[in-house]
């Protein structure tokens, strides 16, 4: 065996403009394959906070790139617009809350049927089961 028979790789890293990752976004999907799966067989929703952890540019990018986008996506505005997409991977819920200029404020990843903000809450249920019925006095006042 000589040197010219061992294999070597050169991996040059992230080329010129392109974010460099820390390694945190692998170790992110990995955890949210174990929380998809928990949620899969019957466990309770998991949010992964995504605010407060040390992600580059890179590593959001590659998590973005990874998770894809899904069918479906809602932009709420309740005490500051919200965004939120089921990524290409049904369960998984990318939410991002933002100021008045777009800006991302927090974010997280829920995984779960569906991301706890679009849930209507029991009392506002509760509320309309107890409003609706007026709309038919109005009907009634109108077609009479």
């Amino acid at each position: 065996m000589s040197l010219k028979d061992i294999a070597v790789k050169f991996d040059p890293g992230p080329g010129p403009g392109s974010p460099e990752t820390t390694g945190l976004a692998v170790a992110l999907l990995r955890e949210i394959a174990d929380h998809l799966l928990t949620v899969s067989q019957g466990g309770d929703r998991q949010v992964v906070e995504l605010t407060n952890l040390p992600l580059s540019d890179g590593d959001v990018q590659l998590l973005e790139a990874k998770l894809g986008r899904g069918e479906v996506e809602a932009r709420i505005n309740a005490a500051g617009p919200t965004e939120v997409f089921e990524t290409a991977f049904p369960g998984v819920w990318w939410v991002r809350y933002l100021s008045e200029g777009d800006r991302v404020i927090t974010q997280q990843l829920e995984i779960g049927a569906v991301p706890v903000i679009l849930e209507a809450h029991h009392e506002d249920i509760q509320a309309s089961a107890k409003r609706f019925p007026s709309m038919f006095d109005e009907l009634d006042t109108n077609h009479h």
